[in-house]
């Protein structure tokens, strides 16, 4: 039975939307999509010149940035269009793949006339991909691979018409993607690649090869100025995250290599945080590096997807060498590679069963093993519905990763489960080695026990921590602001109140410095006319009428109150 094009395409839609369906009522998850829907949502003012300069640390992907602006001006910021907008973006990957795969098939003579349909079916239901498309923030990967994808398919629109015109829209698609993400530049080593290997005789392959030798040489010397004169992306910052001398960095990246080619054929156990891999996996890593110069001399397509799919893994193993990112190792850096796996693993099923005279199989053999990777991946659609069920599987699979036991706590203080969510910031402050989380984990240790109602312990615990209120930051002083109000709430003693209120008048001063916002001025105000003192009373609040921007929320009773303290006067 042979389906049309068209068949197959209305055929591999649905696959995606109904496998990833689920995925509509996953929310928003703690990391990255708040911090996303709070620097792109209402309010939040990031303009279209914002968005296209630089922001400062690793990344520059302004065109994902653009997509989250559009999120905001379109449906603000709603979470089941911006889930689907995920959902849309594997969706036209994986019709992208097949079209590859279909120009692939007649250029190298694959016989299956399935190989298309099959290479991009193993694609939508892979599992390892369900981090990218469940998850808001991993979009990042599925939206480069739609301009990297378009760019292959356009350079070998030019291989096989034989038409140098090609090159222009390759070259528009090239630049899209690596404003979308840096793997993007994985894309000129691969068309050279092609290039080269394309089968048969093609006139334009000279042209074609020292046109993308110029641009992979031009592109190289403006990387080499840009981390040349860049603080943030220069090779020293990199490499000063590195995790070692240069031996220790091989080991790594041989131990990433060989984890992610392990994960690509048999992704399980799915994990949204791996901090550390086994050394066993040095093994498949140094193989796979042996095989591929054999790979490169050998004139079929499996080897040279393997080839391709290793290139697209180059920019994963850089991280796992580095602490550039949350996690060191991640699901979601297999998008791309996992689209050339696919391809590669069904061609060299195909010329196996071809081998052995039982290429009728082929079908049967994928479309099995698409059927339980679906299954697999709905099961994991489920799983990122709700973030107190994710991190307690992502605790489960790596519980000596303390930034992953700090999302748990959250999630459990957001369903109320106080003890077991204190217990959690507990187990992260042990566990943790990284100075970014250590004041973090704190300020959740101190607001647990204010949600608990120990208002002295939250204060003695602020005084463990800091010798000084001077030394503590805003986050610290609010919380601070919280025990002591919760301290004077239970003193009946008229005395003892106002010496709270006193030292409570202090640290909104020291808010008041280190932050300027006329807010804790109004809040000394009120506090002031607690202790009975109007003259600064009214001080502090003619100071917050005269500061406070017209719009705020208490900037009409900071009038009403300063009318009143005049009044009185």
């Amino acid at each position: 039975m042979k389906l049309r094009v068209r068949h197959q395409i209305f055929f591999l839609a649905a696959i995606v939307l109904v496998i990833y369906y689920p995925a509509l009522s996953a929310g928003v998850n703690s990391v990255d999509d708040s911090r996303i829907v709070a620097a792109y949502g209402m309010g939040a003012g990031k303009g279209l010149a914002e968005i296209f300069l630089s922001s400062g640390n690793y990344y520059y992907r302004p065109l994902v940035a653009l997509s989250y602006y559009l999120d905001n001006l379109l449906w603000c910021m709603h979470p089941r269009f911006m889930h689907l907008e995920n959902i849309l973006y594997h969706l036209l990957n994986t019709l992208l793949l097949f079209f590859i795969a279909r120009q692939l098939a007649g250029a190298w003579g694959v016989k299956s006339p399935w190989f298309p349909l099959a290479s991009a079916l193993l694609f939508a239901v892979h599992p390892i991909n369900t981090e990218s498309v469940t998850w808001i923030a991993g979009r990042t990967d599925p939206l480069a691979a739609i301009f990297i994808f378009s760019a292959i398919w356009c350079l070998l629109q030019c291989l096989i018409k034989g038409r140098l015109q090609y090159l222009y829209p390759v070259l528009l698609l090239f630049i899209l993607g690596v404003l979308t993400k840096e793997i993007a530049f994985c894309f000129l080593p691969v068309a050279l690649l092609l290039a080269i290997s394309w089968p048969g005789e093609v006139r334009i392959r000279p042209t074609l090869l020292r046109l993308l030798a110029g641009l992979s040489v031009s592109v190289l010397l403006l990387v080499l100025v840009f981390i040349t004169f860049s603080r943030t992306f220069s090779v020293t910052a990199f490499l000063s995250s590195s995790r070692g001398g240069v031996l220790l960095s091989v080991q790594n990246a041989l131990m990433a290599l060989g984890f992610y080619l392990k994960k690509l054929i048999f992704p399980l156990p799915l994990n949204f945080a791996i901090d550390a891999v086994s050394s066993f996996y040095i093994l498949p890593g140094v193989l796979f590096v042996l095989l591929l110069p054999f790979c490169l001399k050998m004139r079929t397509l499996p080897p040279l997807l393997a080839v391709v799919c290793g290139v697209f893994l180059f920019p994963s193993i850089l991280v796992s060498m580095s602490h550039v990112a949350w996690t060191p190792y991640a699901e979601r850096y297999l998008y791309l590679p996992s689209a050339f796996f696919c391809m590669g693993f069904v061609g060299a099923g195909s010329l196996l069963l071809g081998k052995i005279q039982r290429q009728q199989w082929l079908p049967f053999v994928v479309f099995s093993l698409a059927f339980g990777a679906a299954i697999i991946t709905v099961q994991r659609n489920f799983v990122w519905q709700d973030n107190l069920t994710l991190y307690r599987d992502t605790v489960r699979k790596s519980p000596d990763f303390a930034a992953v036991h700090l999302e748990l706590g959250a999630a459990l203080l957001q369903n109320w489960q106080l003890r077991e969510g204190r217990a959690e910031f507990e187990i992260a402050e042990r566990l943790n080695k990284r100075p970014s989380l250590r004041s973090l984990i704190k300020e959740n240790l101190m607001r647990v026990r204010l949600l608990q109602g120990d208002a002295q312990g939250a204060r003695e615990y602020f005084y463990q921590i800091f010798r000084n209120k001077e030394d503590a930051g805003p986050e610290f002083l609010r919380l601070l602001i919280k025990a002591d109000a919760g301290l004077a709430g239970k003193r009946d003693d008229t005395g003892g109140r106002n010496v709270i209120y006193y030292d409570m008048i202090g640290t909104y001063d020291l808010l008041y410095r280190k932050t300027g916002d006329p807010f804790n001025l109004y809040q000394k105000g009120l506090l002031a006319f607690r202790r009975g003192d109007n003259v600064n009373a009214r001080a502090y609040m003619r100071k917050a009428v005269n500061e406070a921007p017209a719009e705020t929320h208490y900037t009409a009773a900071a009038v009403k109150w300063l009318q009143k303290l005049e009044a009185g006067q």
